[in-house]
């Protein structure tokens, strides 16, 4: 049941449009103070949370992708016309990684940063590599405040959640690494 419920939070959270209204972030921050108290298991709240957010990113890529220079004219974005300007100008200066910083700072427009890159011809190679970066990185950064409160950090038991979080560190360091290279792998492999 807690699966389910965070596969959809985060996958409504990272959908173009619907997460302007998808407070996932709270609710985040909420299970990872439960993870840290025991009360759930990590494997109940982190696979799923992955999943919906590089799912919810996708999807909206797609349909990014789909209808293009149509979705301009949807009256979301009608009415949003210069926050969609910066993030098309965003898109592309920075490509993919606008899509990691996107999650973090563009507020109720970031889940539009998918569909806007696949209206604007973002590679699939790129937008997936970045996508599931962005997603791995996305997912530990907001459950650790509440895991770290949770564990004591807040009352100066730095001590005791030090090897927890360094190990998290070294963990999303790697996936960020090897994701990457196995997803020029599998295009290479795909393409072949």
């Amino acid at each position: 049941m807690v699966t389910a419920a965070v596969f959809i939070l985060t996958f409504a959270e990272s959908l173009a449009l619907v997460g302007a209204a998808v407070p996932a972030t709270p609710m985040l921050l909420l299970l990872g103070g439960l993870l840290a108290a025991g009360t759930i298991s990590p494997y109940a709240v982190i696979p799923p949370a992955l999943v919906g957010a590089i799912s919810g990113y996708w999807v909206s890529w797609i349909l990014g992708r789909r209808y293009r220079s149509r979705i301009y004219s949807m009256k979301f974005f009608a009415r949003r016309r210069r926050s969609v300007a910066r993030v098309r100008i965003l898109t592309r200066s920075y490509g993919g990684l606008i899509l990691v910083v996107g999650r973090y700072v563009l507020g109720p427009l970031q889940s539009t940063v998918p569909l806007v890159a696949g209206a604007a011809g973002m590679a699939p190679s790129r937008f997936h590599r970045w996508n599931v970066l962005s997603g791995v990185l996305w997912v530990p950064i907001v459950l650790a405040p509440g895991y770290l409160s949770g564990k004591g950090l807040i009352a100066g038991q730095f001590a005791s959640v030090l090897p927890w979080f360094a190990a998290l560190l070294i963990a999303i360091s790697l996936i960020g690494a090897v994701l990457p290279i196995m997803f020029d792998v599998f295009r290479r492999a795909t393409s072949a």
